[in-house]
């Protein structure tokens, strides 16, 4: 975790106890000092230097379809349809 970048961009770490376990973290610049540095994105936990293992850079995002709106999955307003299987739906 040592090259782990420390600029506050978000990657996916390790966690030292549960190595199936994953998080998004970013390094949080502006606490320098602080002793929980390590930012989920999530929630509003924060980790230890020491508590991941490994790390990579969050992938990119794939490019956008064409004719889509970023952000719109398709163009999926997120209302649900009358063939909901969920009720109210």
């Amino acid at each position: 975790m040592d090259r782990a970048p420390h600029d506050g961009r978000w990657i996916i770490a390790i966690h030292r106890s549960d190595p199936d376990r994953r998080a998004v973290i970013r390094w949080d610049p502006a606490g320098l000092g602080d002793p929980r540095p390590w930012h989920v994105a999530s929630c509003q936990h924060s980790y230890p230097a020491e508590a991941f293992t490994d790390w990579m850079d969050f992938p990119e995002c794939p490019p956008a379809a064409a004719g889509v709106e970023p952000g719109t999955a398709g163009g999926h307003d997120g209302a649900r349809s009358d063939g909901s299987p969920h009720p109210g739906g």
